[in-house]
Order: structure tokens, then C-alpha cells, then sequence
């Protein structure tokens, strides 16, 4: 039969139960703005029962309870929302690194402004368009080799800033990769802690919630996969390739040699076996790509810009002349412009691209080779030509392969065959703008999408394991007046007993 005090050991037990309840209500009023907590809950269940069931008990009434205990505390988490939350912040991380890459880009290239490739070329035919019409005028010969020289300085500074860039992204993988490594060894080091507790039989609900912060850190740098196992560590992998087992973690490390370059371009590799990480998602990936198709791409398109521009103002410089310029008296003017001065506009360093390092040729005006016709007999400039200056001018609303057929008749030089027949150079040039604007344009909406995605996930998860202040007051005052109502229980149990200690039993004294 059950014990005089039970009474009093049921009543205990409630107070105890319900003063936990109140222990992890404070806990979670405490922690209501603190990032990445969960809420906690503490769940009740009723003790075993008196008395236990059994083949030789006395038939009754039925079991009598024996009060209330604290089963277990934890934390409201939804894992299907942490894992999309997870996914989303891999592609928010690609494209927030691409959308913020392509923002530089667009201000290296300065368009539209008064300071840029365009407006230098502009500024560069305009000058060419003066010239052709007094090509003796030696003053205006200055102006033509100063605006072409500000519009290669412009170039140059356009290709050096690219490709700085490409090396700031290419040196930021490396800080990336260091970050990676943090992350996973904090984790590794939480996941051993978890895993003691967990043994112990409880619930590590704030370690939980601090290596969960860690995980979604890591969701944007890279592309994970994270499974939890019986004993509540996780597995942390990257493209199936583990980053942390347990209470063990794999650091990844960086290898330029791999694929040499002029900037020594840098893989992220496994630290142990030296094999490229596949790293398909997140910021670093967006880096990655950036840097190798992007920003390069743009190096590219620009080299390939600057190429034509030297090409066909070299090919058609060429064929004219300067105002000192010998000319062979016995060249048959009909077959003009025979050879020409052969001498080129613009000229680029052995070994270098052409963006990287176009100058000018000539440095004296007089040497512009800007006349085509000349006087058979006297091998003298015919007084006003400027027809070489008009067919460099000309560039800037014809097509380079219609400037050159008109030029050369129909032989034109192989050094300048293969220029475009479609459009001129500055709607060439406006192409590449075009399409910076239009990848700008696709990235920042990617970049929005993606924030509201995830702004979406995160009140979703908020809404389940967030702390709500009004809910922590109602529990509150429910558990104290429980606390309460246990405590008055405590004080009948006592008064019962008093009863029976010193007052029963008197009679016959």
C-alpha cells in the first residue's frame, strides 16, 4: 500500500516540475533576441504509477497516480525549413558574389560618362574629322595624336583595372577557403560536445543552436549537405566529399600550380590528398565563376576590341603619308595608294595582350600619315588631301570592312582581314557594355529573388522556433499558478498529517 508521506512526495514533485517549466520560460525570455536560438520547451509527463501492475495484485480500483516529472527539454525546430534555408543561402551566396563582381565592372567601364572608352574614341574621330580637313595643319596633327593617346591610356587603365579585379577574386578564394576551415573545425569541436551530452541521456538544445548558426554560415560560402546521426552529430559534406565527420574535420587549402597563369590563378583543393574541391554552389562558386568567366570574359571581349581598332587604324595609316614622307615619283597615281608609308598608328609590347599595352606608334605629327594623293612628278603632298584622315573618321559610322574595301579596292591587307562587316567599332564596343548591363541587370534580380526567398524561409522558421514574449507570459503565469496549487497541496498534506501525528491516538490517555 502506498506510504503515509506520498502525499507529500506527489506535491514535491509538481513544485519541481512546474519550477522547471518556469527555469526554461526565463531561459527563453532571456534569449528572445539572441540570433539563432529555438525555443525550448519543457514536456511533462505523469510518473509511474502506484502500484505496478502484476499477476499476484489485490484486484482494485485501478492505479493511483503518483505525481508529474520533467521528461525531457527541447528545442522547436522545423529540419525541412532548415534544410531548404540552407539551399537557398547557397545560391544567395553565388549570385550575391557575381552581382556584387559585375557592380565593379560597371564602374570600371564608366558608362555612360564623360570619362570612358566611348567618349575617348569619340573624342579621338572628332579630332580625325578636323584633321582630314586641313591635313597640314600641324596643330591639329598634335591634337589627333593627344586624343589618341588619352583614348590608349584609357584602355590600358580599363584592362589593368579588370584585371586587378580578377586577382582581388582570385586572392579572395583563399580568405574564403580560411573561413571554410573555421567554420568546420567549430563545428567539429560542437559536434564532440553534443555527442557527450547526448550520451548522458539529454538534450544539448544551445549547442545545438549554436552549431546550427555555424552550418547556415557555411550554407553561403559553400554548397553542404548536413545528415545527423543517432548520437545527434552531424556529417557535413561538399559534393559528397566530407568536410566534418563527427568530431573530425578535412581543411582545404589553396594551389596555384595547378593551372598556371599570368596571376597565378588559385584552385581550392582537399589539404590531404591535393584533389580539386568540387564546389558547385554559394560564394566561393560565385567567385569562381566570376573570376574565370566573367571578369575574364570581359578581359577578353575588350582585347578582342582593342585588336580590331589597332588592326584597321594600322592597316589604313599605312597606306598614307606624311608631311615628310619620301614618295617614288615613278608610282602610277591611279594605283594609289601604292605602298604607302607603311608606317603603323598604333603598336602593342611583344608578349602582351592588346588591351593591355596598346600605345601609339607615332609621336611626331608630322609623321601622321593622313594624305593619300600625291604629285607624280614632284612626289610632293597635293595641297589640301586628307583622305586617309577621312577613312580613319569614317570608322566611326561604317563598318571596319567597308572602310578597308574603299580603301584598298578591294585588297584589303591580311593583317586587317577577319574585321567585322556588321558594325562599327563603337557599336562593337557598345555591345560589350550592353551585355555588362544586361548580366548587371540578371544578377541584382537574382540577388533580390533570392533574399526574398530567404527572407520567406526565415519568418517561416521564426514562426516555429521563435520566442514570442506574449506566449512566455501566459506560460508563465500558468506555471506559476501550478507552482502555486502544488505548494497549497503541500500545505493540506501537512496539515493531514499533523492531524494524524499529534492529535489521533489521545483518547484513553
Amino acid at each position: 500500500m502506498r506510504t503515509t508521506f506520498s502525499g507529500i512526495e506527489l506535491a514535491r514533485r509538481a513544485l519541481r516540475a512546474q519550477q522547471r517549466s518556469l527555469d526554461v520560460v526565463g531561459h527563453n525570455v532571456a534569449n528572445a533576441n539572441t540570433p539563432g536560438y529555438s525555443k525550448q520547451v519543457a514536456t511533462h509527463s505523469a510518473t509511474n504509477p502506484y502500484a505496478a501492475p502484476g499477476f499476484h495484485g489485490n484486484p482494485g480500483s485501478g492505479q493511483v497516480g503518483t505525481g508529474v516529472e520533467v521528461s525531457q527539454i527541447t528545442r522547436q525546430r522545423d529540419q525541412f525549413v532548415e534544410m531548404r534555408l540552407r539551399q537557398e543561402n547557397h545560391n544567395l551566396g553565388y549570385w550575391d558574389a557575381v552581382d556584387k563582381g559585375l557592380s565593379q565592372v560597371e564602374l570600371i567601364f564608366n558608362e555612360p560618362s564623360d570619362y570612358n572608352i566611348h567618349q575617348a574614341l569619340d573624342n579621338y574621330w572628332d579630332s580625325l574629322q578636323e584633321l582630314s580637313k586641313n591635313p597640314q595643319d600641324e596643330s591639329a596633327r598634335a591634337v589627333v595624336l593627344q586624343r589618341a593617346e588619352v583614348l590608349t591610356e584609357t584602355i590600358r587603365h580599363t584592362h589593368s583595372q579588370l584585371s586587378k579585379q580578377r586577382e582581388n577574386y582570385n586572392d579572395l578564394l583563399a580568405v574564403k577557403a580560411s573561413d571554410v576551415n573555421s567554420l568546420a573545425e567549430r563545428i567539429a569541436q560542437l559536434n564532440d560536445q553534443i555527442g557527450k551530452v547526448r550520451a548522458s541521456g539529454q538534450n544539448p538544445n544551445d549547442l545545438m543552436d549554436k552549431r546550427d548558426v555555424l552550418l547556415e554560415e557555411l550554407s553561403a560560402l559553400t554548397n553542404i549537405e548536413v545528415v545527423e546521426d543517432s548520437t545527434g552529430m552531424v556529417l557535413v559534406s561538399i559534393s559528397g566529399a566530407a568536410l566534418v565527420q563527427r568530431n573530425q574535420h578535412y581543411t582545404l587549402a589553396v594551389d596555384s600550380d595547378m593551372n598556371p597563369a599570368d596571376y597565378g590563378r588559385n584552385e581550392i583543393v582537399w589539404e590531404s590528398s591535393g584533389q580539386p574541391v568540387e564546389i558547385a554552389n554559394g560564394e566561393i562558386a560565385g567567385l569562381i565563376h566570376f573570376r574565370d568567366h566573367e571578369v575574364q570574359g570581359f578581359i577578353d571581349d575588350l582585347d578582342s576590341w582593342a585588336e580590331q581598332l589597332l588592326e584597321t587604324v594600322n592597316a589604313i595609316h599605312k597606306a598614307g603619308y606624311g608631311l615628310d614622307d619620301a614618295y617614288d615619283p615613278t608610282s602610277d597615281p591611279d594605283d594609289w595608294p601604292g605602298e604607302g608609308a607603311g608606317r603603323p598608328f598604333f603598336t602593342i609590347g611583344a608578349g602582351t595582350s592588346p588591351a593591355a599595352d596598346i600605345r601609339l606608334a607615332v609621336t611626331n605629327p608630322r609623321d601622321l600619315a593622313v594624305s593619300r594623293a600625291f604629285d607624280s612628278d614632284t612626289g610632293e603632298i597635293i595641297e589640301g588631301n586628307g583622305d586617309i584622315a577621312l577613312a580613319l573618321a569614317a570608322l566611326r559610322h561604317t563598318p571596319p570592312a567597308q572602310v578597308l574595301e574603299a580603301v584598298f579596292a578591294g585588297d584589303v591587307p591580311e593583317e586587317a582581314v577577319g574585321a567585322d562587316d556588321r558594325s562599327t567599332l563603337g557599336i562593337q564596343f557598345n555591345a560589350i557594355v550592353s551585355g555588362l548591363g544586361v548580366k548587371g541587370a540578371k544578377a541584382a534580380t537574382m540577388v533580390e529573388n533570392e533574399r526574398v526567398l530567404v527572407s520567406h524561409l526565415e519568418n517561416l522558421r521564426e514562426s516555429v522556433s521563435g520566442v514570442s514574449l506574449d506566449e512566455e507570459m501566459a506560460d508563465m503565469i500558468r506555471y506559476q499558478h501550478a507552482y502555486s496549487a502544488a505548494a497549497r497541496m503541500m500545505t493540506a498534506m501537512d496539515e493531514a498529517l499533523e492531524t494524524i501525528i499529534n492529535r489521533m491516538g489521545l483518547v484513553g490517555r
